[in-house]
C-alpha cells in the first residue's frame, strides 16, 4: 500500500502562504521552506489556483497568495483540489468474484472504506486554513 502525501504537502504549502499573507511568495521560496522539490510545489500550487484556493501572479513581482481569507478555505477544498485517490489507499481485490452470496469480505470493506472517506471529508470541511498557521511578523521570503 503506497501512501499519498499530496494533501499533507498541499496543507503545508497553504499554511506557509497563509502565514505570509498578503505577501506574494515564489514557488521556489515555498519549496525551500516546506522542504519539497519545486516541481512538486508548482504542481500542487497549480491545482490550488484552479480550485480558487490560491491566486497566482506572473512577472518579476509575481508569486502566489491566498485567493480568499483563510477562514473561508477548508481542508476539504484542498483535498478535492489535490488528492488523486482516496486517503484510504488499501487496494481491495475480490478473489471470490461471482461468489458474493458466500463471501462478503469485498462488500464489507468496500462499504467501510466509503464510510470512512465520507466521514473524513466531513471532518476536513470543518477545518479552515486559519487553523493551520500563525502569521510571521516578517515575511519569510524577505528573511530567506
Amino acid at each position: 500500500m503506497s501512501q499519498s502525501t499530496r494533501l499533507i504537502t498541499a496543507s503545508y504549502i497553504l499554511s506557509f502562504v497563509a502565514a505570509n499573507a498578503p505577501q506574494k511568495l515564489r514557488t521556489e521560496t515555498i519549496a525551500k521552506w516546506v522542504k519539497v522539490h519545486p516541481t512538486r510545489v508548482r504542481g500542487l500550487v497549480s491545482q490550488m489556483v484552479k480550485a480558487d484556493i490560491l491566486t497566482s501572479y506572473r512577472g518579476a513581482q509575481g508569486g502566489v497568495t491566498l485567493a480568499r481569507p483563510p477562514q473561508q478555505i477548508t481542508l476539504r477544498e484542498v483535498y478535492d483540489a489535490v488528492q488523486e485517490s482516496s486517503l484510504i489507499a488499501e487496494k481491495i481485490d475480490n478473489p471470490f468474484a461471482g461468489l458474493e452470496d458466500h463471501c462478503k469480505v469485498f462488500e464489507v470493506f468496500t462499504r467501510l472504506f466509503a464510510m470512512l472517506e465520507q466521514n473524513m471529508r466531513l471532518d476536513l470541511g470543518a477545518i479552515t486554513a486559519d487553523q493551520l498557521f500563525v502569521a510571521f511578523d516578517t515575511p519569510q521570503e524577505q528573511v530567506g
